[in-house]
């Protein structure tokens, strides 16, 4: 699953991602620091990765799923709630649609639109809007709770781990 978040399907796949990411990674390296920017990044691709499994077994797809847009959409997810009152539009279509929408609200419309996408288009989309919707949730909740909450769930799930080890 670790591996998958570093592994695109083209050079414009990788583009895309890449475009996107260093949308948002100055102002999010900026507001939580570079150690919690790599960690939501890469939590949240193997978190994409998992919950993209489980609606590809849920299809029974045989297509795999590869690329950085869950760590990016964790990213972006973590940044919407984050700095709410930023203003967001898409790239290239703000010339023909000049409208801009506010982050905290582009958030949840998001993960509304990947979630009705992952059921409705799952075997029909060439997008993997479950790894979206994993990587968006992923992000929001480190948007609402903080690095302190993630922090204190580790340290009870390593304990945790170490009492049924026998550690």
């Amino acid at each position: 699953m670790l591996l998958s978040v570093f592994t695109h399907t083209s050079l414009l796949h990788l583009g895309i991602n890449m475009y996107v990411l260093h949308s948002f990674a100055p102002t999010m390296i900026a507001t939580v620091g570079a150690g919690d920017f790599l960690s939501l990044f890469v939590g949240g691709g193997v978190f994409a990765s998992f919950i993209s499994l489980l609606g590809k077994a849920a299809i029974r797809s045989p297509i795999p799923s590869l690329g950085a847009s869950g760590g990016v959409c964790a990213i972006l997810g973590a940044f919407c709630l984050l700095q709410p009152n930023a203003r967001l539009c898409i790239p290239f279509l703000v010339d023909i649609f000049p409208h801009s929408f506010e982050a905290s609200s582009t958030a949840w419309a998001l993960l509304l639109f990947e979630a009705f996408a992952a059921y409705a288009l799952a075997s029909r989309s060439p997008l993997d809007h479950a790894a979206h919707m994993g990587g968006l949730l992923f992000g929001m909740y480190y948007g609402l709770s903080g690095s302190e909450s993630i922090v204190k769930r580790r340290n009870a799930i390593i304990a945790w781990w170490r009492r049924i080890r026998g550690y």
